[in-house]
């Protein structure tokens, strides 16, 4: 008898959705109320749900699926509803599907970090609002090559930029309590801490997991240790930067940001952000590329590892799912 499978989606790649019935029979529901989870969730082996901004995998959930022995998401965080902790005491794996995630997250932030380097959001936006010729708008502009980069995070996102920009350059730092100056430097990487990496990065990449201790860790002090012309991007969390401090830096002094995130979304249609050409602002879409579609293979290679008996390389542990960010 093949284990059962709940997926709170619609598994849109057939492929993926055949491989995986050869080892598990599928129930899917195109609902996230908490309700519809409890009544399907009896004689489940696995309970897989999407993103949604409250609960669903609560304790309770947790502990009435009485045959559960794995929890995972369609995303690639899980702490925004699933109950790790409830999930660790029961002994169950916890899975999700981030391997989809750090290509098309690092091809996203290259390309903010090309557009702000070389200006061409903006001669786009004058052309297109009415200057016909804006051609002399801006100063030398500046490329990529050669530049110091310095990536806050060295998860699977952090390590997945970093590895597309050592075609542009080897000049490479990272700030990560989860690598040792060893292994940094056996990737060619230089380790270096929060306040060092500022003071001596071009463009700085934000990239960690948000939690309560990553809170609003980019703030007045970092932004003062920044170069001018200094490029940060952010394409983590918006929690993760004082946002205020953030728009008093870029208003006092030649910097550059490039934001896919932010401390309240939407961002506010009267701030200051949005009137600043040195600012490239976009609405959290670093993960809306069609390769990220490539979860349900992610998720079905998954689950068939678990149901052949092996683990699964995206199980967390509880060390891994308390540094993940909340959503």
């Amino acid at each position: 008898m093949k284990p059962a499978v709940l997926i709170m989606d619609i598994i849109s790649d057939a492929d993926a959705k055949a491989r995986l019935a050869e080892y598990a029979d599928i129930t899917e529901i195109k609902s996230v109320k908490y309700e519809d989870l409890l009544a399907a969730l009896p004689g489940k082996t696995a309970a897989i749900v999407p993103y949604t901004e409250h609960m669903l995998l609560d304790r309770n959930a947790i502990f009435a699926g009485k045959d559960l022995k794995l929890v995972g998401s369609t995303y690639g965080g899980v702490r925004q509803n699933i109950d790790t902790a409830a999930a660790f005491e029961r002994g169950l794996t916890i899975i999700h599907t981030g391997a989809s995630r750090p290509r098309p997250m690092a091809e996203y932030t290259l390309g903010l970090i090309l557009s702000s380097l070389l200006q061409i959001h903006n001669y786009h936006h004058y052309m297109r609002s009415g200057e016909a010729w804006p051609r002399a708008k801006y100063p030398r502009t500046r490329i990529l090559f050669n530049r110091a980069v310095g990536i806050i995070g060295y998860g699977r996102i952090g390590s997945g930029i970093a590895s597309l920009l050592k075609a542009f350059t080897s000049d490479i730092s990272v700030c990560s309590r989860h690598l040792s100056e060893s292994d940094a430097a056996a990737q060619g990487l230089k380790k270096r801490d929060l306040i060092d990496l500022c003071a001596n990065c071009e463009i700085i990449i934000l990239a960690g997991g948000y939690t309560p201790e990553t809170a609003k860790m980019i703030g007045k002090e970092q932004f003062a240790a920044m170069k001018d012309k200094t490029l940060f991007v952010n394409i983590a969390r918006g929690g993760m930067v004082d946002q205020q401090a953030m728009i008093e830096a870029v208003n006092a002094r030649e910097i550059y940001l490039a934001l896919d995130v932010f401390e309240k979304e939407p961002l506010e249609a009267d701030s200051p952000l949005r009137s600043n050409d040195r600012v490239l602002l976009t609405p959290h879409r670093a993960n809306n590329s069609i390769e990220f579609e490539q979860r349900w293979q992610c998720l079905a290679d998954e689950l068939i590892t678990f149901f052949k008996g092996g683990t699964p390389e995206s199980a967390l542990t509880p060390e891994r799912a308390g540094v993940m960010s909340a959503s």
